[in-house]
């Protein structure tokens, strides 16, 4: 579907739906990659790197759920991923202290995981709307599992002391 098309129906909808979900995992490959590289707290750059593979097993699924939908696989431009991904640039380029980036790198994944899981929760709802099979949706739910998991482990290591002691160096405390 090309953003020159009218969306009528709930097909098309649900077709808008996975196209920037494809988008979105396709781009976090390479976004995640980059900072992997550019972070220096061990946990974040592992994080970072499982995560990877982790959103091209994504890619993979979004791919099956096209098929299973006989669609052929296409992404269309999302704003609120490339927004995120503008924002980081940015913030790399106006930052140079490891911790500061570090920790938003903590904050810039977690809100990245938070727009993945509702993406996931639109394209399921539009799914289930249409009652379609579960060659479909099983794939869009493994990812969305995956993707609360990740936000799990990421909430996780803001409290944990490793980021708290950065807290208390860039706080004074």
């Amino acid at each position: 579907m090309s953003t020159d098309q009218h969306i009528e129906s709930l097909e098309g909808m649900f077709e808008y739906e996975l196209e920037g979900i494809y988008y979105m995992e396709q781009e976090l490959v390479s976004a995640l990659d980059e900072m992997a590289m550019a972070a220096t707290n061990d946990h974040l750059k592992n994080g970072f790197s499982t995560h990877r593979e982790e959103t091209e097993n994504h890619v993979e699924r979004v791919e099956r759920a096209f098929d299973a939908y006989g669609v052929e696989p296409r992404q269309r431009d999302d704003p609120v991923v490339d927004a995120l991904e503008q924002d980081r640039q940015q913030f790399e380029g106006m930052v140079q202290d490891a911790d500061l980036k570090n920790l938003y790198f903590l904050g810039a994944a977690m809100k990245t995981e938070r727009i993945e899981i509702t993406s996931y929760d639109s394209a399921l709802t539009v799914a289930d709307k249409l009652d379609l099979d579960d060659d479909v949706t099983d794939p869009l739910e493994s990812n969305r599992e995956e993707e609360k998991e990740t936000l799990k482990k990421l909430e996780g290591m803001s409290s944990a002391s490793e980021m708290k002691s950065l807290w208390d160096r860039l706080t004074g405390g």
